[in-house]
């Protein structure tokens, strides 16, 4: 019984140390068969004056409408290639459903969700991404606008957030959500970066998940081949999130009370990364 309340008392610390303090979270569309537990987490860090800021996928979504469209989804390294028509469907599936049915569902908790692209209030500057070439309409995030979450913070709102850019001149671009999320948290230097992924964290060349990761040895997994395919982009935005946060976590969305139980490291639940050893 003791230690079951000590353990409370831990986690309404832990808490209480993140009061007005920025979590940035990245949430994938495929990793959220808890729905209820995921809202729960959302409540509870609104309610003990933490500001979370949500950054949403939707690629499978995506692929999916493509097929029913009679296209075939292409890309070049994790990267979607995004021609105009393909630019319009992002448009519509990631900015459209994606978005309203993730603020319909956190509003239905009284919480106070926002739904947004990196048009509105020129969240998100963008420009074209280079490289890999051939990608058409796809950028990277040149600069985010933090008097947008700053205004949207004082009136108690949670951004969520789909992942397109615009440029200068006005044409929106589809920008890879992990590396989106990762932008923001270091941009408005968040005291946490979650990324929730439907795998359960880094993972070693025997397939034992690694809790804390530094940058160095995480780059030396990236250049060993440790850490391959889809998980380099996600392991690079936490590095790049590194520059302004603390702390960047890949946390296994399809566990219950992840965001939670990854914070207040009761039973974590994926990797940590840190800039360098503890």
């Amino acid at each position: 019984m003791e230690t079951a309340f000590q353990e409370v008392v831990d986690c309404l610390y832990a808490l209480r140390e993140l009061a007005d303090e920025v979590v940035v979270i990245k949430v994938g569309g495929n990793v959220l068969p808890h729905h209820e537990a995921f809202c729960e987490d959302i409540e509870s860090l609104v309610y003990a004056s933490v500001l979370p800021v949500i950054v949403h996928g939707g690629g499978k979504a995506v692929t999916e409408w493509e097929k029913t469209l009679g296209r075939e989804a292409s890309f070049v390294q994790g990267l979607r290639v995004t021609d105009a028509d393909a630019l319009e469907l992002v448009q519509m599936v990631l900015a459209g459903k994606v978005n309203s049915d993730l603020v319909a569902m956190l509003n239905a908790r009284t919480i106070k969700a926002i739904g947004l692209t990196g048009a509105d209030g020129e969240l998100l500057l963008a420009k074209p991404r280079k490289k890999p070439a051939g990608l058409g309409f796809v950028g990277e995030v040149e600069k985010v606008n933090i008097s947008t979450f700053v205004t949207l913070g004082e009136g108690g709102f949670v951004p969520v957030i789909a992942p397109l850019g615009v440029t200068e001149t006005g044409q929106l671009l589809n920008i890879n959500a992990d590396t989106v999320a990762g932008d923001i948290a270091r941009a408005l230097s968040a005291r946490h970066f979650l990324l929730l992924t439907d795998v359960p964290g880094v993972q070693d060349k025997e397939g034992m998940v690694l809790p804390e990761l530094t940058a160095a040895q995480a780059r030396q997994l990236i250049r060993n081949g440790t850490i391959s395919g889809g998980m380099i982009p996600k392991v690079t935005a936490c590095l790049d999130a590194l520059e302004g946060v603390p702390t960047a976590h890949i946390v296994d969305g399809r566990e219950p009370h992840a965001i939670l139980r990854q914070l207040l490291t009761l039973e974590p639940v994926g990797t940590q990364f840190f800039a360098r050893g503890r």
